[in-house]
């Protein structure tokens, strides 16, 4: 008779361990990976938090890595080789998957601007912009307008598609005098993916864009 109130109780308790939130275990954090340029002698990078080191990995620039999970929202990202300091990351508070898009700045480190994926406003269809000009720039999504200051990001998507499946684009800069075009373009509909469009300029002041798409599996789409 003891032995069996004895199991009875290791039942309930073993449920009651089941029910409380406090003993499951919380996903891990995971972010991905996004350079707009990399020097070509960079090499492997990796992630320390703490005294905790990640697997080496590549910086990529024309898709979006794999996922790596953290244990902290606060790490850095060093170089192999040197083992020099690159960026230092804080994740935000709000959210457990982010892609964190990567800037070279003039003193050889990076700039970070981190984009949370798991946000339910950043959908498929939806166009991460990231203005990397001394320029305000100008666009027109279909029949939505943009507009974003130097140095800023914005999320948005194209809106007003024409009949045959594809949206007008058109991206220009604010000037003294006037707006410049620099580029017109037709885009067409795919709700398959979400992009990054980072807008550069070059040496000799020409501004110029490039984009990243990423799928989103149709059991992961927001």
């Amino acid at each position: 008779m003891r032995s069996f109130v004895f199991l009875l109780g290791l039942i309930f308790l073993s449920n009651l361990s089941a029910q409380d939130p406090a003993a499951e275990k919380k996903p891990a954090l995971q972010v991905k990976w996004l350079a707009v340029t990399a020097a070509l002698d960079l090499g492997q990078v990796y992630l320390l938090s703490g005294d905790v080191k990640s697997p080496a990995f590549d910086l990529p620039m024309n898709n979006v890595s794999d996922a790596i999970a953290v244990t902290q929202r606060a790490f850095s990202l060093k170089s192999v080789n040197k083992d020099l300091s690159l960026c230092a990351i804080e994740l935000p508070e709000a959210g457990k998957e982010f892609i964190i898009v990567l800037s070279p700045t003039k003193g050889g480190s990076y700039r970070s601007v981190i984009v949370r994926t798991d946000d339910p406003s950043f959908r498929r269809g939806d166009v991460f912009f990231l203005n990397l000009t001394t320029h305000t720039v100008l666009g027109k999504l279909g029949t939505r307008p943009l507009i974003l200051e130097s140095g800023k990001s914005a999320i948005t998507r194209p809106d007003g598609p024409k009949e045959k499946g594809y949206y007008d684009i058109a991206f220009a800069t604010r000037q003294e005098t006037e707006d410049r075009i620099f580029s017109s373009s037709r885009w067409p509909i795919d709700d398959q993916i979400r992009s990054y469009l980072f807008f550069l300029q070059e040496q000799s002041g020409r501004i110029t864009y490039r984009a990243v798409d990423e799928f989103i599996p149709a059991e992961k789409r927001p």
